[in-house]
């Protein structure tokens, strides 16, 4: 003889309301945060239309005015190629670090992505000071020159300073990208190129470096985005001497209170982002399956 199973209790009205609210309220804090930053913007854009500070808006003289002086232009082809020269870099630096990460004991793999993740919680500018106690006129590395008896070597407040502190503080994403990458491949894929006959290197640029463009790719847009709106790094480590699109934005936004040209300045650099965000994307889509990348269109 059977029985029915017994119907589960029904749920309360005052709970199935509580559950109902639950995803707005735990999206709302989100929500508030893209709601102000869309407020800033819409506030920038329209500033940036205004002829001169006071002036009505509807005007691209300022628009203008950049594109068309090859003094204005220098400023961001100059954190152009310093962004990628840092970018790869960062690569070139982070890519053995993240394929040692990957293959090392679980208990050594756990400290080092600690301290990966402490130096997020670390303050920046004094990250950056650190730098200069290691890399200055008599910072660690000229102090070890000059006890070998060679000439110390001027490594801050110019290029080479900024170009080594944006490759220092971009560091732990490249990392933490590439090593998220690096530990979905699957290892019988390499296996199985050995036993077929391949060497390490050869399984390595085959398989292993091929899958791993994602990350590469995703670390290096994220490297390059960060280097490229860097403020605190010319500041502090280029001494005045190199000026970055950032830098050139607060001079003339903050100290000279030019607001619409600072304001116009910022959107042209929120444009490069988005076009190059857009065009590695398209990439990816249409090619992204060769390196084990699915479309977010496709199932």
């Amino acid at each position: 003889m059977t029985t029915a199973a017994a119907a589960p209790p029904a749920a309360s009205p005052r709970a199935a309301k509580a559950v109902s609210w639950t995803p707005y309220l735990l999206v709302a804090p989100a929500a508030v945060l893209v709601a102000l930053l869309a407020l800033a913007l819409a506030f920038l854009f329209v500033e940036s239309l205004r002829p001169a500070v006071g002036a009505p808006a509807g005007s691209l003289v300022q628009y203008q005015s950049i594109l068309g002086s090859a003094q204005e232009l220098s400023y961001f082809w100059r954190s152009c190629w310093l962004a990628l020269a840092a970018t790869a870099l960062a690569l070139v630096l982070g890519f053995p670090v993240a394929w040692h990460l990957d293959r090392a004991p679980r208990r050594t793999r756990t400290w080092l992505m600690a301290f990966l993740v402490l130096t997020f919680f670390s303050d920046y500018v004094l990250r950056m000071f650190g730098l200069v106690l290691v890399f200055g006129r008599n910072g660690l590395v000229n102090q070890g020159l000059v006890a070998a008896g060679l000439e110390p070597l001027r490594m801050m407040f110019n290029t080479t300073g900024v170009l080594i502190g944006l490759v220092a503080s971009s560091l732990p994403y490249t990392i933490l990208s590439i090593t998220g990458v690096l530990g979905r491949i699957d290892a019988s894929q390499v296996a199985a190129a050995q036993l077929l006959g391949a060497s390490p290197a050869r399984a390595f640029l085959s398989i292993t470096l091929p899958l791993s463009v994602p990350g590469l790719v995703s670390g290096g847009i994220i490297v390059f985005l960060l280097c490229l709106n860097s403020f605190v790094v010319p500041a502090l480590l280029g001494g005045g001497f190199v000026d970055m699109v950032a830098s050139h934005i607060y001079e003339q936004g903050v100290n000279l209170f030019n607001l619409p040209f600072g304001a116009a300045a910022s959107f042209i650099i929120l444009v490069v982002a988005m076009v190059l965000l857009g065009v590695c994307n398209a990439l990816f889509d249409r090619h992204g399956r060769r390196f084990g990348v699915v479309p977010a269109n496709t199932r």
